[in-house]
């Protein structure tokens, strides 16, 4: 009983944060639910209200006893007394402090917020000191549990409650699953946890613009709609592949420099690393990073102030319990290997302060070399080796496939349709999904857009509340984002705000801000300093009838476009509309001299690009102009030159109108950048229209690197009237324009581009990875496909059967079985390598291979069979060698084991004429049993971070180790026998 009733008072507890009104708080001690289901209209909507909480406090009292086994130590009536004596607290407390309905809530401050309430409680009770010590945990848990169910229900207010009521089966389930989700707690003042749960609920979301698009549209959490993003190393070596997800691209490095234009999804990729680190939840090839503690540092925080030490890695996400944080906790985490250091934004600090940013970064990784760091730029602010000398791998975020769009509307559809309380509503968010995947399909400016997720989830966010309405073009997209930001949403929903500021006056006090912000090169400012800007501004609009304070307040909280998330400091939410606003006022002001003088600086490019747009026909001449007469002056420095001639370039992209002879110009001024020498530059022709086609047409490409950006180009438009260009290089077969090649056939239609641009094409060597389902149907016209690796999930393979040159197939995520009967028909057919499920797993042994990877239980399946001319053998999920005891390979040389975690190399056999052995591993296995395998060399491959001890292999000759962490010791390199050797297998950019 006791549990049961302490339950009820967290669920009380839970309601009145929940809903968020001080008054019915106060009195949370009995009556909160009561008070809060007396706001419904109906009985049976009261009752029902009432039962969905009995239900909550049901899975908290759940909870509460395994809790109680903490203390099993104690007498029961012991442990019963320090139950009761927490639901005392809580039922004694009056939370009124605003604090508590701030963002930043917090588990631990609600603890020494109900402690502060009544100190003596435990006293009062009589509790013995082990009670005690079972008191302050369970206060503590609970506190958690409070802060977990309060985030977990919709919205707050009368239409949350609708919502609860609508959808209550469904939000217990959530409840249910984010109570169990928490972390163990290994005694009261497990800071660790405190902080993982703190990091996990306040980055597991993605927020558009605060409080103006519908609820659900504008706030869904990170963990359903987050999308794998493809990354382009630089300088990969040849063994790996230049794209990949960018999950494989973390693998393999500890430290990444990762970046990427605006909107392509930078600190959401960082909010997913940090969320995943704080929940332990990485999985496959980032499994190895569970158990690490993440530190998300932005750097705009910085812009007016000194980088933080160790102990201010905390100030973004958990300044509330940083006081409580144990002494050199931050540089324990750092020097164990343990931390995540991720670092967003280097491009948002002004340009005299990133060699700062590198020093201070570089004195950190001098003292913590172990730690794990992954850092976010615009390409714009920092070149591809600005970290290189620290180790950095690089890597640049893809502008998303279509297929990875179709993927990403899905996603967020489907967190949509999470919220969703009856099938009826579930369906119309799919058919609103289906609506806007035929508008992409029929448009190609809306792919385009939707190819950075910032734009791709801003058109789901209008598609769904403009009933299918979308803007023709960016400069469009912004507009239609802001007039409901700004207007529709609060009109609609008959809000009213007070001053009663107008979408004309908001927009006017928001560029204003915003220009001054990007003219003195801010990312923040200290609100008193926005206030002061906006009464300056106030005093030409003299309708508004409100002091500044209160106007700041209304744009702060009710357009969603600034946020305070330093105390006393203010910023734009979105930098893509903060450039949009300071270019309108750019323009209003008739600064085309202030946008010339900017205009080859990173910060400004984008700001210069749709001041174009914002412009009239003669005020658009008149920029463009200018930026043509700056790059002809001969004292502008030759690198500003290019650049002036790429912003005047870019500016097309937003132009509707502009005179033949200004388009004639510019054409001219950049026909010398063609063929494109930088990635700027394809990008910016790319985007240019039509004529820039025209030119990359006529250009003949001198080198390697020049032929690939022609197709970076090219891809960047996905004008089907390109293929012609692109088929020029089918037939080429330098790897990286085969790899340029590759990335671009998803921006065409699959069949079209393999027939006239990658039939004839050698691959490498024949060899192909796909990672998109929409080619899968084109691979049969590829004439030169011999070797087959398949980088996706899902998909039908029956065109493998229309493939009679196919050698190799290999595949390590697909998740449905694998038939083997499309693959008996293929007589060239010799490698098959395959970490999941297959069907017909008869027909194996009849496929004559030579080279066979499969799941160790797989293989155990087969025995008997006499693998006669199989010579190379991988075993995947290996447990226990006992598989390869009667198995009869008389033929094979070449043996790989990957272990499962635990597994046994104990009676591992030894085989006559075996040439190599190699073992996988993420934790150290005992390597005993292989000391008496005395012919093959041995290779160890240690995937994991702990600590290798070569000692049970001294003397042995020829054993290679392979270890893929900075940070992983190894004992015993120097014992091994003649022939061996210690590499080191992370990935290091080239020296230069």
């Amino acid at each position: 009983m006791a549990a049961i009733s302490l339950g009820a008072a967290v669920a009380r507890a839970a309601c009145g944060v929940w809903f968020g009104d001080s008054k019915l708080v106060t009195e949370v001690g009995a009556s909160a639910i009561d008070l809060a289901a007396r706001r419904l209209t109906s009985v049976r909507e009261q009752r029902r209200f009432r039962r969905v909480w009995d239900e909550a406090a049901e899975l908290i009292a759940d909870r509460v006893l395994a809790l109680r086994e903490l203390g099993e130590d104690l007498p029961p009536n012991e442990q019963q007394a320090a139950v009761d004596a927490v639901r005392d607290t809580f039922e004694a407390a009056a939370l009124t402090e605003d604090d508590l309905f701030k963002q930043d809530l917090d588990a631990g401050y609600l603890d020494r917020y109900l402690r502060a309430q009544d100190p003596e409680r435990a006293t009062r009770a009589g509790l013995a000191p082990g009670a005690v010590r079972l008191y302050d945990l369970v206060l503590r848990e609970c506190s958690a549990y409070v802060i977990e169910v309060a985030r977990t229900l919709p919205g707050t207010g009368t239409q949350a409650m609708a919502e609860l009521l609508r959808r209550d089966r469904q939000i217990l389930d959530e409840i249910r699953t984010v109570l169990e989700r928490l972390p163990e707690r290994r005694g009261v003042h497990d800071f660790e946890r405190d902080y993982r749960q703190l990091t996990a609920n306040r980055l597991d979301q993605i927020e558009f613009f605060g409080a103006t698009l519908s609820e659900s549209s504008r706030r869904y959490p990170l963990s359903v709609a987050y999308l794998s993003l493809t990354a382009r190393a630089a300088h990969a070596p040849d063994d790996l592949p230049a794209a990949d997800p960018v999950e494989r691209v973390l693998a393999r490095s500890d430290r990444l420099f990762v970046r990427g234009q605006a909107g392509t999804g930078k600190t959401t990729l960082l909010h997913w690393i940090a969320v995943q680190s704080a929940r332990g939840s990485f999985a496959e090839r980032l499994a190895s990073w569970n158990g690490t503690v993440p530190f998300f540092i932005p750097l705009r925080r910085y812009a007016a102030a000194e980088l933080p030490p160790p102990e201010g890695f905390l100030w973004e996400v958990g300044r509330h319990i940083a006081e409580e944080m144990p002494s050199g906790w931050v540089q324990r985490q750092l020097r164990s290997g343990q931390a995540i250091v991720l670092l967003d934004g280097v491009d948002e600090l002004a340009e005299n302060r990133r060699d700062e940013v590198r020093r201070w970064l570089g004195e950190l990784i001098a003292a913590f070399p172990a730690a794990r760091y992954v850092i976010t730029s615009r390409p714009a602010a920092a070149p591809e080796d600005w970290l290189a000398s620290t180790g950095f791998l690089t890597a640049e975020l893809e502008p998303m496939t279509p297929t990875q769009v179709g993927a990403f509307a899905h996603r967020w559809h489907e967190a949509m349709r999470s919220r969703c309380a009856t099938e009826p509503e579930r369906a119309e968010v799919t058919e609103q999904e289906q609506g806007l995947l035929a508008a992409l399909d029929r448009h190609r400016h809306l792919r385009q857009l939707a190819g950075y997720p910032l734009l791709c989830a801003l058109l789901c966010a209008l598609h769904r509340d403009r009933r299918g309405q979308l803007p023709a073009n960016r400069m469009e997209l912004y507009e239609v984002a802001l007039q409901m930001l700004l207007e529709r949403r609060d009109r609609e929903r008959r809000i009213e705000t007070s001053p009663a500021l107008g979408r004309t006056e908001q927009a006017l006090l928001l560029s204003d801000l915003a220009y001054w912000l990007i003219r003195n090169g801010w990312s923040d400012a200290g609100h008193g300093e926005a206030i002061d800007r906006l009464a300056a501004k106030l005093r030409a609009m003299p309708q508004v009838k409100a002091d500044p304070q209160r106007v700041y307040r209304v744009l702060l909280e009710r357009t969603g476009l600034l946020r305070e998330q330093v105390a006393g400091r203010v910023d734009f939410v979105h930098r893509s509309f903060e450039e949009y606003l300071a270019a309108k006022q750019a323009i209003d002001e008739g600064d085309f001299g202030v946008l010339r003088a900017h205009a080859h600086e990173p910060q400004w490019h984008e700001v210069v690009v749709m001041a174009a747009g914002h412009a009239s026909a003669a005020g658009r001449e008149t920029l463009l102009r200018a930026l043509l007469d700056r790059a002809a002056e001969p004292t502008t420095p030759r690198a500003d030159r290019d650049l002036l001639c790429l912003v005047a370039l870019a500016c097309l992209e937003t132009s509707p109108e502009r005179s033949p002879e200004l388009e004639r110009a510019i054409r001219d001024a950049t026909a010398k950048l063609v063929p494109p020498q930088t990635e700027a530059a394809a990008r910016a022709l790319g985007r240019a229209g039509p004529f820039a086609l025209d030119l990359l047409m006529a250009a003949k490409p001198n080198n390697e690197y020049a032929a690939v950006l022609t197709v970076e180009a090219v891809r960047e438009s996905g004008d089907p009237a390109a293929l012609p260009l692109l088929a020029r290089f089918g037939t080429d077969s330098r790897p990286s324009v085969v790899d340029a090649l590759i990335r671009a056939w998803p921006h065409f239609d699959p069949e079209e581009y393999a027939q006239r641009v990658l039939a004839d094409n050698p691959l490498h060597a024949g060899e192909l990875e796909v990672g998109d389902v929409r080619i899968l149907p084109a691979l049969a016209r590829l004439k030169r496909l011999t070797h087959l690796k398949l980088d996706l999930m899902t998909g039908d393979l029956g065109v493998i059967r229309k493939m009679p040159g196919l050698r190799a197939l290999e595949s390590a995520l697909y998740e449905h079985p694998l038939d083997l009967s499309i693959l008996k028909d293929l007589q060239q057919l010799t490698e098959l390598r395959w970490h999941g499920r297959v069907a017909n797993e008869h027909l194996l042994p009849e496929l004559d291979l030579q080279a066979l990877g499969v799941t160790a239980s797989l293989f155990a399946e087969l025995d008997g069979v006499e693998w006669s001319s199989l010579r190379s053998l991988a075993l995947y999920s290996v447990d226990t060698v006992a598989p390869l005891l009667a198995a009869r390979l008389p033929q094979l040389v070449d043996l790989e084991l990957y272990l499962s975690h635990g597994a046994r190399l104990d009676g591992l056999p030894e085989r006559r004429g075996l040439r190599r052995l190699a073992v996988h591993f993420e934790t150290p296995a005992k390597l005993h049993a292989l000391r008496s395998i005395a012919g093959p060399v041995i290779e160890l491959h240690h995937h994991g971070r702990d600590r290798l001890n070569l000692g049970p292999l001294a003397g042995r000759p020829n054993v290679r180790v392979f270890v893929y962490h900075r940070s992983t010791q190894v004992r015993g390199e120097d014992e091994l026998g003649p022939g061996s050797e210690l590499r080191s297998a992370w990935v290091d950019p080239p020296s230069r």
